[in-house]
């Protein structure tokens, strides 16, 4: 049994540079890829909590199959993720700036009932992906919802609007959404289907969306208080 062969494997000690050079990068790497994708992949892990799983789920996946790789160079990746992730954490811990770079920050998704300008300038926190955890939370229309803050971790947080405030708003149920329309039949208030946006609307009136600027289909919005 070669004993040398099973921690080395085959390459030289110069080869433990290349690889502490490779982890660096692919930390960094695999970090700026989670963040642009959004957070809509990490909704119950941090983003440096699936970074680790990530790195070190592989970086001791070779040396099992690949007899060339020896163990202590799964053993440098795990030292440098580790090293890295110590790092960042300290840079948040110490810098509020770095912090909001690193993690991200919270974000408004609905506001006063309908979606926010800062949700509508982000593409991927598409509303519909969120219909659905506001319908597990026995929430009928968005006129409810006093504001929806999808937290840096993925949770979304969200504050209800007491009884006497709920307002008229788009109903988020699919079978409701299905009824949407260009062309306004009878007088009513009606919801944008896009953002929330609520209106009164005449009968034959049909228009684009004065607040989110492109859409002009509609759902007559309704009312009522939220069933627990």
């Amino acid at each position: 049994m070669d004993w040398y062969n099973i921690f080395w494997g085959t390459e030289n000690f110069i080869f433990l540079v290349e690889i502490a050079i490779r982890s660096v990068i692919m930390f960094f790497l695999l970090f700026t890829a989670l963040r642009i994708t959004g957070k809509r992949a990490v909704k119950q892990l941090s983003i440096f909590e699936l970074i680790i799983i990530i790195a070190l789920g592989s970086a001791a996946g070779d040396p099992m199959i690949y007899k060339e790789i020896g163990i202590v160079y799964a053993l440098v990746v795990f030292i440098i993720v580790f090293l890295s992730y110590w790092l960042i954490t300290k840079l948040i811990e110490n810098s509020e700036k770095m912090e909001k770079i690193l993690e991200g920050k919270p974000y408004c998704i609905i506001d006063q009932g309908k979606a926010s300008k800062e949700s509508l300038k982000h593409k991927e926190l598409a509303m519909d992906e969120f219909f659905s955890i506001l319908r597990h939370e026995h929430i009928f229309h968005l006129g409810q919802v006093e504001s929806a803050i999808l937290e840096t971790s993925g949770e979304l947080s969200i504050l209800f609007y007491d009884s006497s405030d709920i307002k008229a708003g788009l109903p988020i149920w699919p079978h409701y959404l299905k009824k949407k329309t260009k062309q306004i039949e009878y007088s009513a208030t009606y919801a944008c289907t896009y953002c929330g946006y609520t209106k009164t609307m005449k009968a034959g009136e049909s228009n684009i969306c004065e607040y989110c600027n492109n859409n002009n289909e509609w759902v007559e919005a309704k009312t009522g208080n939220r069933e627990k």
